[in-house]
């Protein structure tokens, strides 16, 4: 679908949306503050920051050990934060993360697949761990985020960087297709990332009512309407 005329799959490869995408940097704080915050099962990626000052990128836990080099959350920049799709346990949730950022990578997500020495963070029934991604699977580390997070109500955390990631802050409603079409039309500005987010929300939710519509429909009607089509080719 367009968005004002501007095609989403356009938008999506625009320099103007992954600006926006790349902005999210400057808000590390806020956006950590909105995950560990979350009261629903999210996950967030760290990257070691771009200057890598201690040279550990794609280091394994071995190389760092044999250095002396600990795992510190200063050297690493928080990269994507979002609410998990699935159930499952963390070792899954970690498996799974592992391939979507590696096959099947968000639209927003601006950066290198996930790789060795990058950390997730996953937050399920209100417990979070760290985890380090090592030559082979995931080891948990302990410390690399605050034990208890500011429960900051006084945080001023701009709206955007609330729910950029894909995480809404402080249960906020998520705008409709309608809604923001309706603020553009009476001149508020608007934040295009929230209307492409909301436009893929509306077509899932199409997809899925359409799905279920199907499943719910009763078998004796699938029953007549291939009857009434063999008959249809017998004339």
């Amino acid at each position: 679908g367009g968005l004002f005329g501007v095609d989403r799959e356009e938008w999506e490869k625009s320099p103007q949306f992954h600006e926006k995408v790349m902005e999210r940097q400057e808000h590390q704080q806020e956006r950590e503050q909105a995950f560990l915050s979350q009261n629903r099962n999210c996950f967030a990626i760290y990257q070691v920051s771009r200057d890598d000052p201690q040279n550990v990128r794609f280091m394994n836990l071995d190389w760092l050990e044999s250095h002396d080099v600990s795992v510190d959350r200063s050297n690493y920049d928080l990269i994507y934060t979002a609410p998990l799709s699935e159930s499952g346990t963390v070792p899954e949730q970690l498996e799974k993360l592992y391939q979507q950022f590696n096959l099947e990578k968000p639209v927003d997500f601006h950066s290198p697949s996930m790789s060795v020495s990058d950390i997730v963070a996953i937050k399920q029934d209100s417990k979070v761990s760290c985890h380090y991604c090592d030559s082979v699977g995931f080891t948990q580390i302990p410390g690399f985020l605050p034990e208890n997070p500011l429960k900051n109500a006084e945080m001023a955390v701009e709206d955007d960087y609330g729910m950029i990631d894909g995480i809404i802050n402080n249960g906020t409603k998520e705008p409709t297709v309608a809604e923001l079409e309706q603020q553009a039309r009476s001149g508020q500005p608007i934040s295009l990332m929230d209307l492409a987010a909301a436009t893929h929300r509306e077509e899932r939710e199409k997809k899925k009512s359409v799905v279920n519509q199907l499943k719910s429909q009763p078998k004796a009607e699938h029953k007549k309407t291939a009857q009434k089509k063999s008959a249809e080719r017998e004339i």
